[in-house]
């Protein structure tokens, strides 16, 4: 018994510190009484994996006003911000509530109030203590509902300094979500952060600059999502296959549409998008449409987020994916990421990814098919975008550089790299969209007149 009691005993001071520093930073910020809060500010966000390739930060827009009330009790909050992009106001809403998935629940189990109370009323929390950038922490853990680990890094002055979490991703696998606190200064007896900056994946999704904070305030905040928000994970379209050439599938269906191509004795399909229910879907599609041929290859025309969520599925295939080589080592990385909130079948068959690169041109050929890759080169969209295109055909893919029937910033960039390249184009299959155009159509958009061939 005394043996058995020597093995409780450090268990049992660790969790007296942890509610010690708990309590210390309770005090510390006034969070005791604290059930409601209101803050008020500007700053900048962002949504993530629309970076211009996989090592810049996501971009980010500017936020020119911000209001969240949150109930801490619930948990639960509603924020109101109108931002400004491309010259025009846009409003947002972002509710947060018990019902909502761990995707959005995170972003309010990392505010510091919260995870204050939720630590507190944990039977798990530990505690230890963590130097970072040189700055030494008590980092205080617990799991949430038996599987989502959060913690709170709480500084020399008991303040909570920053918030860690974890969230499933396509891409990414298990991603960090943070909040990271600065410059706090006293509002009506409570210590809050007036520099918020929020990260997904490593980088920012909010910085904002609080100038009012009201305590216990009246807070209206929703009791249930509307039909909106309610919507759950988008669910794979059914794929709509057109036959546009001999051998040439546009495998269509919402949002994001996918070729297939037929080579002598196997198959490359032209994106992967979405998620890996998509992707089944397309593979399912192509494996009816050609027949007793393999898909060899996968070209993914970008890295953005919802154009490379489905490419797990194919690696775990055994398919090889094809991409620019500034994609690589962001895909070395991502397809060996963690993924234990969401465990897939490539993060249980470990099946190490084949990737072929691309820099400016890489032709795939045999005696019955030629398919083109190519760089579109200074384009404004991401800096390692890939176009497919096939010449006997005279069929060119192309994804987000234009969406028919507008053109955008980068149509013009796209018009510009058929030219240099001397594509001699009749068709275009857009990867998003109603469906196949012409090269007249493309060239109508940007205010040409198309050359003649």
């Amino acid at each position: 018994m005394v043996f058995i009691l020597l093995l409780l005993i450090p268990g049992v001071l660790q969790a007296q510190d942890a509610r010690s520093v708990l309590s210390n930073a309770a005090i510390a910020m006034g969070a005791e009484n604290l059930r409601t809060i209101q803050y008020t500010g500007s700053g900048s966000n962002a949504g993530i994996g629309q970076n211009k390739n996989p090592n810049a930060a996501w971009p980010l827009v500017r936020v020119k006003t911000y209001g969240r009330e949150m109930d801490l009790n619930t948990p639960s909050s509603r924020a109101q911000l109108v931002r400004i992009q491309n010259g025009a106001e846009q409003m947002q809403n972002q509710l947060v509530l018990p019902t909502s998935s761990w995707n959005t629940q995170s972003n309010i189990w990392i505010s510091p109030f919260v995870f204050l109370k939720a630590a507190m009323a944990s039977n798990d929390a530990t505690v230890k203590a963590e130097t970072l950038d040189g700055d030494k922490f008590n980092v205080v853990t617990f799991v949430l509902q038996n599987k989502y680990k959060i913690a709170g890094y709480i500084n020399a002055n008991n303040l909570v300094e920053r918030v860690q979490t974890w969230i499933d991703n396509d891409v990414l696998g298990d991603m960090l979500v943070e909040g990271v606190y600065k410059d706090y200064k006293d509002f009506s007896g409570i210590k809050f952060p007036t520099m918020i900056i929020e990260k997904q994946g490593g980088f920012p999704v909010l910085i904002l600059v609080v100038s009012d904070v009201k305590p216990n305030a009246a807070v209206n905040i929703p009791s249930q999502q509307t039909e909106t928000q309610q919507a759950g994970p988008a669910q794979a379209a059914a794929v709509q296959s057109e036959k546009v050439a001999d051998g040439v599938f546009y495998l269509r269906g919402g949002t994001h549409h996918s070729v297939a191509v037929e080579f002598a004795d196997h198959v490359v399909v032209v994106e992967g998008p979405l998620n890996e229910q998509r992707s089944l879907a397309v593979i399912a599609e192509v494996n009816k449409l050609i027949a007793n041929k393999p898909i060899r290859y996968l070209v993914n025309t970008h890295h953005h987020f919802d154009h490379s969520g489905g490419l797990r599925t194919y690696v775990d295939q055994g398919v090889t994916i094809i991409t620019h080589a500034i994609n690589k080592p962001f895909y070395d990385k991502s397809f060996t990421s963690p993924r234990t909130l969401k465990p897939d079948p490539l993060s249980q068959s470990k099946k190490t990814a084949n990737i072929e690169i691309v820099n400016e041109k890489k032709v795939l050929a045999d005696a019955t098919r030629t398919l083109e890759l190519h760089l579109i080169k200074d384009n404004p969209h991401n800096d390692g975008i890939l176009m497919a295109y096939l010449p006997k055909e005279r069929i060119l893919i192309e994804v987000d550089v234009y969406t028919p029937p507008n053109a955008n910033p980068n149509t013009l960039n796209l018009v510009e790299n058929i030219e240099r390249l001397k594509l001699d184009v009749d068709k275009i299959l857009p990867l998003h969209g109603p469906g196949a155009v012409s090269k007249a159509d493309l060239y109508k958009a940007v205010g040409k007149a198309a050359p003649s061939n």
